[in-house]
Parts: C-alpha cells; structure tokens; sequence
C-alpha cells in the first residue's frame, strides 16, 4: 500500500479514536517535544521507570502520517548479543501531543495512550 494511502488512512483513524486528552496535552512542534511526550505517556500508562527509557527513534517525515512524529522508544538495556531495545512504536498528534500507539504491522494508529 503506498505510503500517502496509509497517512490517508491513518488520518481517518485518528478522527474516529476517542480523544485521549490528558490535562497536559499541548501542541508539539519539534522531534524533541515529541520523544519527551512519548516517554512521559509510556510512563504513565505503563509504570516503566522514565530512567529507563533510554532514547527515542524516528520514521522520517515522509513516512509518517501527515500531522504526526512516529517514534519507537528505546530502552537503557544493555544487547552484548541477539536483543532488542525497542519498548514499542508511538505516534504522537503534532496539533495536541496525544500519544498513539503506532501499528507497525499496518501502519496505522491504534489506541491512544491513557
């Protein structure tokens, strides 16, 4: 499926998802403002120690939906062999900072974050 089809698609998904509007929600503007977003959601949605979230990495602009970062967050563990990192993949809302977790299978938003 090409790429602008799954923003499209991704766009009608996010109009039908309930609104997840923490108090704090606030309009995101740069690759940093998001990366601190995600980790501060994940955080509170999961418990995971915020020490632990190590970075965040970004699907570039042109693959991710219009109006959203998409983002896997990355945990502080230490991979010597075969291992991974990634705590899941994100997408966050650039006009009001909702966190989504992001569907990498489909490409497509899935459930906001509480």
């Amino acid at each position: 499926m090409p790429i602008r089809t799954l923003a499209a698609a991704a766009m009608l998904t996010a109009a039908a998802l309930p609104a997840s509007d923490p108090a704090d929600a606030r309009p995101t503007r740069t690759v940093d403002a998001a990366c601190s977003r995600a980790k501060a959601r994940f955080h509170a949605s999961s418990g995971f120690p915020p020490g632990r979230i190590a970075f965040c990495d970004f699907l570039s602009r042109s693959d991710s939906p219009r109006g959203f970062y998409v983002l896997a967050l990355h945990s502080t563990r230490r991979c010597d062999a075969i291992c991974s990192t990634n705590l899941g993949w994100f997408a966050v809302e650039r006009r009001s900072g909702r966190v989504y977790v992001w569907n990498v299978a489909e490409a497509r938003l899935g459930r906001p974050l509480p």
